[in-house]
């Protein structure tokens, strides 16, 4: 009995030194098995602002027309023609006669009238409809002399030119002129005699070129 308690108190004094030891050996220290990486930030230069280009250089505006009238004897061409600027408009009044030498001659005449002045003369047919640029129209003796008398005692016309041309039948002569815009008006003229009545066949191109 007695042997039996000695080896018990052996066997739990063995249990109590394997605990003690247990206890007291040192922790193996905790390895990271990942290393904490930093978020990389990749920083890159700025995209330059693209280069404007500078704005082209406007071309001036040129308008074109052209036309050609029958008219009898001692009949005028007239060509009327809107807004040269806000409320004016153009007029050309061209007269063709056959001199004695047997050139042709034609008095001619360019001016700009208000839309006001337009209306003091009832010249309104003589100018385009609304959706036209331009109006041809032959016209008697006997208007022209009445139109040129209301014209030059109304407001709001100006004449900017009256030269006579003297060319051969058939040949082409052109009338430019200039304003204070810097605009430039071209009239372009040739006249063909029409040997059934001595009446013409005139051509009239006009060009407008704005600044």
């Amino acid at each position: 009995m007695r042997r039996a308690i000695i080896l018990l108190c052996i066997f739990i004094c063995l249990i109590a030194l394997w605990l003690m030891r247990t206890a007291f050996q040192p922790k193996e220290p905790v390895s990271a098995s990942k290393v904490a990486t930093m978020p990389q930030t990749s920083l890159s230069a700025p995209t330059p602002p693209k280069a404007e280009k500078p704005p082209a250089a406007r071309k001036p505006l040129q308008i074109t027309s052209k036309g050609k009238i029958r008219l009898k004897p001692g009949e005028s061409a007239v060509l009327g023609y809107w807004e040269i600027a806000p409320g004016m408009n153009g007029m050309a009044i061209v007269t063709p006669e056959t001199t004695p030498e047997g050139y042709m001659e034609m008095r001619t005449k360019l001016l700009h009238l208000s839309d006001a002045a337009v209306e003091h003369a009832d010249a309104e047919d003589l100018f385009p409809d609304l959706f036209d640029f331009e109006n041809y129209s032959a016209i008697a003796p006997e208007r022209l002399r009445s139109l040129q008398k209301t014209l030059g005692s109304a407001r709001g016309v100006d004449m900017l030119t009256t030269p006579t041309v003297v060319t051969l039948p058939g040949q082409h002569h052109i009338i430019s002129i200039g304003n204070s815009n810097e605009s430039t008006i071209s009239l372009g003229l040739q006249a063909d005699p029409v040997a059934e009545d001595g009446g013409y066949d005139l051509s009239l191109e006009l060009q407008r070129q704005e600044p």
